[in-house]
């Protein structure tokens, strides 16, 4: 069976910690067309599953944030094709529509079970819009007052932003996905804050309007599987591994081959997903063996725009292809060393495509790569998942320190550590080989695995 590879390492949950969900998508707010780009807004309920309350102070950073972006479908190809600021919460309503009793808490906080309803014209509020990219959302931490504040502009400004060209399409699907930073959930998981639902745009008007459930807790990228086929029909061939690196945050990765008999290729999809990664990812690798060279090679990126956001670099990835083990290699121009590079921010979802004579092949040899970089927040070092340091994921998380990946912690273990160490294999990620991979080495075999 095709399947993505990458590394990830699980994190813990906690009891008395909030627990913030989107359960509902509701509304839609259209505003027109300016120079051939559109504008929305969707409503959101928001429930408070965990057991204790969230803040919700709009005077500080302590409050929930709700970013919102558009998805379209279509030829088995997922892209992310609309994007907007993110949404400063202020004080919540305190409804009953999470299905159990809401516990009420203080005025700037939600309570366990309790909701907060926002219609689609207060998550388009510009004057409670700030940009995406000085938020930590991993960390849920960002700067108050937020850049842009109070500050409004024409009718597609800041807004979920998407060209009409690419929402005429009467072939495609489209989905909105909503995500909500919660700042009372850090450090424990926040995977299930992200929901998803179809939404269609009127022909000529270009109005949005919402159909079917809301997909609760589940990003966008799995209308890939579930919708690939049509509407509710899924596509089997979809693989979509979801993996939490403990530190860094949670990447969800979609990957799909189909045999095309009229041209005797095979055709590759990836969607990359980062969630909520601290690290923007930079560049993949896509490994295998080809007699030719790969053929359609497609990439599609968000763009960001407006007040700081609109500083990153929406340049398409460069692609460089090679004869042998490695088939494809795609970076972001100007990454690592340009703060601004186009690389796959949280929130955003990146997909690639290729053609090759290359089957896929049924071991753990065939696989995707994904590097990123980590100078903001450790030093300046740069830190990449490489082949060498690759492992399987296949339903279960697997454990760094567990070198052979046999599942035991044991002498194996230390035997393959050392092997690799004299064959040059970088087990920290820091591209140097020496005593520190070995410290780290020790001090993840003495951790234990989850």
């Amino acid at each position: 069976m095709f399947r993505t590879v990458i590394i990830g390492i699980t994190c813990g949950s906690a009891f008395g910690l909030p627990d913030v969900v989107c359960t509902e998508i509701n509304g839609a707010t259209s505003y027109g067309v300016v120079d051939g780009v559109a504008a929305y807004s969707f409503g959101t309920t928001i429930c408070n599953f965990g057991d204790s309350p969230t803040p919700y102070q709009s005077d500080t950073n302590q409050h929930p944030l709700i970013a919102q972006s558009i998805y379209m479908l279509k030829d088995h190809q997922l892209k992310q094709i609309g994007l907007g600021f993110v949404r400063h919460t202020t004080l919540p309503d305190s409804g009953n529509l999470c299905g159990r009793s809401c516990t009420l808490s203080s005025d700037d906080a939600l309570g366990f079970g309790c909701s907060d309803t926002s219609s689609s014209d207060a998550n388009g509020d510009q004057a409670m819009m700030g940009p995406r990219t000085e938020v930590n959302a991993f960390h849920t931490d960002f700067p108050h007052p937020f850049t842009s504040m109070n500050q409004g502009g024409d009718a597609v400004y800041k807004r979920v932003q998407v060209d009409l060209a690419d929402i005429s399409d009467p072939d495609a699907l489209y989905f909105v996905e909503t995500q909500i930073i919660a700042p009372g959930e850090y450090p424990y998981d926040s995977a299930n804050n992200v929901s998803y639902r179809r939404v269609v745009f009127a022909p000529g008007t270009a109005n949005a309007v919402l159909l079917g459930p809301t997909y609760e807790q589940l990003p966008a990228i799995y209308a890939l599987r579930d919708h690939g086929n049509g509407v509710r029909t899924p596509d089997e061939s979809v693989h979509i591994d979801q993996v939490t690196v403990n530190g860094i945050g949670l990447v969800n990765v979609a990957s799909r081959v189909e045999y095309l008999e009229d041209e005797s290729l095979y055709r590759y999809d990836y969607v990359i997903h980062n969630q909520y990664c601290v690290q923007p990812f930079g560049w993949i690798e896509h490994t295998a063996t080809m007699n030719r060279d790969a053929q359609g090679l497609g990439f599609s990126s968000p763009v960001y725009h407006g007040d700081l956001d609109e500083m990153v670099d929406d340049q398409a990835w460069t692609v460089d292809l090679f004869r042998g083990e490695t088939m494809l290699y795609r970076q972001a121009v100007g990454f690592p060393d340009d703060p601004n590079a186009n690389t796959i921010r949280w929130g955003t979802a990146y997909s690639f495509s290729l053609k090759t004579d290359s089957q896929p092949l049924q071991e753990v040899e065939d696989t995707i790569t994904i590097g990123w970089q980590t100078a903001a927040n450790s030093g300046g070092h740069p830190y990449f998942l490489t082949a060498d340091a690759i492992m399987p994921y296949s339903g279960e998380f697997i454990c760094s320190p567990d070198v052979n990946g046999d599942g035991l912690l044991n002498f194996f273990d230390v035997s393959a550590f050392i092997k690799n160490y004299f064959d040059g294999v970088d087990y920290n990620g820091d591209g140097v080989v020496n005593f520190f991979d070995v410290s780290r080495f020790l001090s993840d075999y003495s951790e234990g695995c989850p």
